[in-house]
This record gives structure tokens, C-alpha cells and sequence, in this order.
């Protein structure tokens, strides 16, 4: 690591102009939250792996700044020549940069890596003391990375219409209604995830996200898809060629947005689209593939989300030509059409099964005969010694194996979602941990066990998170444990106006806790995609301010996920997939209209971590509820012994 940082600051000397500071973002071309082995830039130079983090290396100092659901982990994975800096505790990297680097300093960054929003962000910072964010000529961490990942040439795969639910000409001819809404001549689409979804094409770019590494332009009366053409099977270049897409190389997407600026990518209007203009006296809205009406004439505007965007990009179009603004394809793709919906649900009964009852039928069994643990439904002490080292154990990647093992054999499974956070004990209270083959803890029946998981299947993305315990759990543990299902309860259960946003209804899964002077640092819900990414916006439950920027609406996916973690002792978490739906009101306050949640993730909620003196009537009564539907729900997939643990885990409660 010292090798490296001594070599980055050799180019940032000899850089034009000299570089008092160079930043490394965790971020690709397309602002991805995980991105591929080869764009691990960040990971590479500090050594922390979590998927969110910024490095910034100066002459004589190394900083990271991560956010609280990756204190623990960095804390461990930085070494001494790195500072952990912790978003929300210590300064912003803009503010530390423009207070602690000189007057007139150049800082610089791969502005292919930087979004719009951020870059102008840091702008405005350093413009207080005259200094420079400056583009640099290369990334200099691919320069010292010497063993860097190669690209690879995942084929691009269409996603055929009975999962994806909506045609591509629908899709575009949305979106291009909503260009000429918005005064737009064209949209720069960079987010991998929206590009998949527009075109209805998946791929394996990036692990556990089903994207392709590409960019699409789409104008009044074009469509291009930049991407490898190595990856372009014939079927998916008939597929595209069939949809009026246009592939280009995926390098072409600079040189032709320079294009797009001074409208020479697609002249227009065209020869065919006049034609189709004096045919219909105006209305062109259904001819092609959805191009929209004459109102194209006046419009002049390129769409770039500034999240999303990057700042490369967005510095080759006229400042005045642009309409910075959210992608309309973030709505659209978080609003499931039926088919969507369906096979969401689909999707998470088949999970269920698999990611929890079975699996737990058998973790359940192998804890009893291998440790001696009095189980998943007695509560008790061990009754024998562990087996001496050599003869079979489990560890925390050993049990995770197996937990894919049953998804896999699940109808539609294409693979996970996410790195499985199978964790014990301590490790339990590091919120995004990752269990290593080499250093990996074995399962323990005295300790928590905390298993956040879940796949990609053709119809649907699952997300999963359930905590257990094989021996007698503390009374703190079964205290926090229900404070963290009493805030999973009231959320789950909310009624709310149309209206409202994730940030309104983030304490409800917070006040049980606090109640106690407990928290948790992460978000209470996301959105997930269909078999797409399982992070999905522009919604999200959360304490953050950017939860405010979009109310929760029918047919949302979104997840309830609150916790609680104890440093270097436990870590609890309940999750479930909620689906935002129409709420029956006896009144009707304003015309408003009110909303609420159905539940899609099936699932027992372990009974013996369970304080039920601390939950009310109303509480009991839901999980009754739930259990019980989870019985009638997951009963197809059971073998006779599986259905009678589920018949167990699911008793009902005496209220």
C-alpha cells in the first residue's frame, strides 16, 4: 500500500498542472454503486472493500471517508498510513479539502468517475480559496495498478417481454413524450441499470447486478446503444436492429455526445420524420418507435441527471443546453407494471422457501448434532462439547454455500443479488460484513447468527435479512431483538397520505429503539429492481435528506429492513420486501387519498428472541397474521419434515 501511494504521488507531481491532491472515488463511468473487479479503483489504493467510500490522497496524507455502515469494516481494513474519516461525524471532503489544502491548490480526479451533482459541488468549495478541480489526462490509479482486472466480454442478453412486462417502443415513446414535456431534444442515459431497463437487456458486467456495461442516447427520433460489440450475440443485434436501436461502440458515446451538442447525431427533423408529420397533419406520436410531436422544433435541451451523469460527459454539452434534471426512467423503472409485480412476488414466495425455511430445517439440524445447541426453538444451554477440530463444522461461509445451494435450485434463479452477510457474534455488528474463506468465524450456538441475503431470479430481485439464535439468547439480546421487530411491525403496518416520502416515515422503524437510546446508522428501506440491481431509487426509506426528494407511490417495491448493532457483541437486523399499494381509510382527510404496505417476503420471525411482555395486542395479533400466511404460502414448497418445522416456527401467540 505505501508502494502504491508513493507512486501515485509521483504522477501527481510530474501531472500537468502539479496535483496537490487526487481524489478516487468508489464510483465507474456510470456511477454505479457495485461495479466491476477492474473499477475497484478506491479498494485498490486504500485497501477498504465496502461499496461506498472516497479516498483522497494528498502529498503527505491518505483519508477515507465512508459512511456508518462501514465504520467497523474500514476501521479494520485501513492500515496506519490511511485516516478513516466518518461521513456525519468529521468534515465533508469538500469542506476538509477546501480548509486544510493551499490557496490555488489543483485537485484532481478521473471526472469520468465524478457525477455532476459532486463535481459542481466541489467546485463551489474551492472556489473560496481559488482552487481547481482539474481533470487529469489519465486515471493515475490505472496507471500503478499493475495487475489490474482485464475487461471482460459478457454477452448482452434480452430480456424477454413476459418478465420485463412493457415493450421497448412503449418505453421510448414515454420517454419521449416526456422529453417534449420537458422541452428536450434528447436524453444521455448513463445509470447501467436504466439502460437494461429501456432496452429490456441484462448482462453479467458487474457481480450480482445483472447489467451490461453501456450507455444509450435517445433523441425525438433515435435510439443508440453503446456498448462492446463483442458482447452483441446475434439474436441481440437482431433484437436491437428489430427495436430501431442503433449500436455503437461503447468509446463512441464521447465523441458522438460532442455530436448530439451541436446537433449533427441525428439531424433533425427527418426526411421521415416529415413525412410522417404531413400524414398524420402533426402528430407523429406512434409512428417508429415512439417518436413524439412538431413541438420537437422548439425544443433544444439535453437531459442529464446530475446524479447519475458523469461530469465528463456533462462538460462536452453547452451549460445552457442542458436540463439537469432526476431521469424520468428512475420513476418508471421503481413503478412495477403487473407483469413486474407478479413475478416479484413470485420470486420472493419461491426465496422464502428456499433463503429461510429450508435452509434454517437444516442449519437447525446440523447446530443440534454438530454443537449440541438446544435449537432454534428451545431455549436453553448446550447439552455436549463441540466436536473436536478436524471432524465436520460450519462456518459462516460453509452455511452461506449451502444457503445458495437451495436458492439455486429454485426455478428462475440466475444468481445473487449481493455478497451474503452471513455473520456471528461481533461479527454480526459490522452492518455490511463479508465473510473470508481464510478468516471467517465458525457458527456458535451462544452467539447471535445474522444472515442478510438474496438472488436474482428472471422475475424478480429478492432481499432478505432474518437474525437467529440456536441457544439461550440474553435477555438484552431478546430486548433489542424486539425493539428492532417492533419498528419493523410499525412501519410494515403504516397508513399514510399520498404525499408522503421514505424521510417522513423513517422514524417509525427508529422510535421502539430510541425508546430504549438505541439506533442504528443505515437507511430503513430501498427500492429493489425487477431482476435488476437490489439498491434501487429514486425512493428510498431513510434519515437522510435526499429521502425527501420522492414521495412513495402504488406500486413501489421497497424494503423494511431496521436494526441494531453492538459493537465488538451482536448485530440484529429484520428485513422484508414491501410493496407500496392503495389504503382502505374510513374517512378520506383533503381527498388526499392514503396508502399503505403488503407484504411479499415470507418468512417465521424467530419466536424465541421474542420478549412478548414488551409487544401489545396489536402487535401479537399482526405476527399472528403473518405467521399464518406464511404457513398457507410456503406449503406447496415443503417436504413433509420442512412443513412441520414451519408449522412450529409459526405457533401462534397467546395474546
Amino acid at each position: 500500500m505505501t508502494d502504491t501511494l508513493a507512486a501515485l504521488r509521483s504522477l501527481m507531481s510530474a501531472h500537468s498542472p502539479p496535483l496537490h491532491a487526487l481524489i478516487v472515488p468508489s464510483e465507474d463511468y456510470h456511477q454505479s454503486e457495485y461495479v466491476s473487479a477492474r473499477d475497484k479503483r478506491r479498494a485498490f489504493v486504500s485497501g477498504f472493500t465496502g461499496s461506498s467510500g472516497l479516498a483522497l490522497i494528498t502529498m503527505n496524507e491518505a483519508l477515507l471517508w465512508t459512511d456508518g455502515r462501514y465504520f467497523l469494516q474500514a476501521a479494520q481494513q485501513l492500515s496506519d498510513q490511511w485516516k478513516l474519516m466518518r461521513m456525519g461525524e468529521d468534515p465533508a471532503i469538500d469542506i476538509w479539502m477546501a480548509d486544510n489544502l493551499p490557496t490555488d491548490a489543483a485537485i484532481g480526479v478521473d471526472t469520468w468517475c465524478v457525477s455532476v451533482d459532486t463535481a459542481q459541488k466541489w467546485e463551489r468549495a474551492f472556489a473560496k480559496k481559488q482552487q481547481k478541480l482539474v481533470q487529469t489526462t489519465r486515471n493515475l490509479v490505472d496507471e500503478v495498478w499493475n495487475n489490474r482486472p482485464p475487461a471482460q466480454a459478457n454477452p448482452v442478453i434480452v430480456h424477454p417481454l413476459q418478465f420485463a412486462g412493457q415493450s421497448v417502443a412503449d418505453k421510448l415513446r414515454t420517454l419521449r413524450a416526456k422529453l417534449v414535456q420537458e422541452k428536450g431534444r434528447a436524453m444521455i442515459i448513463t445509470a447501467l441499470d436504466e439502460v437494461s431497463w429501456l432496452y429490456n437487456v441484462r448482462g453479467s458486467d458487474v457481480s450480482y447486478c445483472p447489467v451490461a456495461h453501456a450507455f444509450a442516447i435517445v433523441t425525438l427520433d433515435s435510439a443508440f446503444f453503446y456498448v462492446d460489440r463483442r458482447k452483441m450475440s446475434t439474436e441481440a443485434n437482431s433484437y436491437i436492429e428489430e427495436n430501431g436501436i442503433i449500436v455503437r461502440d461503447y468509446g463512441d458515446v464521447s465523441s458522438d455526445v460532442v455530436l448530439l451538442a451541436s446537433n449533427q447525431l441525428t439531424p433533425s427533423p427527418t426526411k421521415e420524420f416529415l413525412r410522417n408529420l404531413e400524414i398524420d397533419g402533426g402528430n407523429a406520436a406512434n409512428k417508429g418507435n415512439g417518436a413524439s410531436h412538431a413541438v420537437e422544433f422548439v425544443n433544444d435541451l439535453i437531459w442529464v441527471d446530475p446524479g447519475a451523469c458523469c461530469f465528463a460527459l456533462y462538460s462536452k454539452v453547452s451549460a445552457d443546453k442542458v436540463l439537469l434534471q432526476q431521469s424520468p426512467l428512475a420513476l418508471a423503472k421503481a413503478l412495477k407494471n403487473p407483469v413486474e409485480m407478479e413475478g416479484l412476488k413470485k420470486a420472493h414466495i419461491r426465496d422464502g422457501a428456499a433463503s429461510v425455511v429450508q435452509y434454517l430445517v437444516w442449519l437447525d439440524k446440523q447446530m443440534q448434532e454438530i454443537y449440541g445447541a438446544c435449537g432454534y426453538f428451545q431455549e436453553a444451554e448446550c447439552t455436549k462439547q463441540k466436536k473436536q477440530l478436524g471432524t465436520k463444522r460450519l462456518t459462516e461461509v460453509s452455511v452461506s454455500d449451502k444457503l445458495e445451494e437451495f436458492r439455486a435450485s429454485k426455478e428462475h434463479f440466475r444468481g445473487l443479488s449481493f455478497p451474503t452477510t452471513s455473520s456471528v457474534g461481533s461479527n454480526a455488528a459490522i452492518i455490511h460484513y463479508k465473510p473470508e474463506t481464510e478468516t471467517c468465524a465458525e457458527l456458535d450456538p451462544d452467539c447471535i447468527y445474522l444472515f442478510d441475503s438474496g438472488a436474482q431470479y428472471l422475475d424478480g430481485t429478492t432481499d432478505i435479512t432474518r437474525t437467529v439464535h440456536f441457544g439461550k439468547p440474553t435477555p438484552h439480546e431478546k430486548s433489542c431483538y424486539t425493539a428492532v421487530l417492533k419498528g419493523h411491525i410499525s412501519l410494515g403496518n403504516a397508513m399514510f397520505p399520498n404525499g408522503t416520502n421514505g424521510h417522513a416515515l423513517d422514524i417509525l422503524a427508529r422510535i421502539p429503539l430510541w425508546k430504549d437510546g438505541l439506533d442504528y446508522r443505515h437507511g430503513t428501506g430501498h427500492g429493489i429492481g425487477s431482476y435488476l440491481n437490489v439498491h434501487e431509487g429514486p425512493h428510498q426509506i431513510s434519515f437522510r435528506p435526499s429521502a425527501k426528494n420522492v414521495p412513495l407511490q402504488v406500486s413501489m417495491a421497497v424494503t423494511d429492513e431496521p436494526g441494531y448493532y453492538e459493537d465488538g457483541n451482536f448485530g440484529i437486523r429484520i428485513e422484508n420486501v414491501l410493496i407500496v399499494k392503495k389504503g382502505n381509510t374510513k374517512f378520506n382527510f383533503g381527498d388526499k387519498g392514503y396508502l399503505s404496505f403488503e407484504h411479499i417476503t415470507w418468512a417465521p420471525y424467530q419466536r424465541k428472541l421474542i420478549d412478548v411482555s414488551i409487544l401489545v395486542p396489536e402487535e401479537i395479533e399482526c405476527l399472528n397474521e403473518y405467521h399464518a400466511k406464511c404457513r398457507e404460502i410456503l406449503a406447496p414448497y415443503m417436504n413433509t419434515s420442512e412443513m412441520e418445522w414451519l408449522m412450529k416456527a409459526t405457533e401462534p401467540i397467546a395474546v
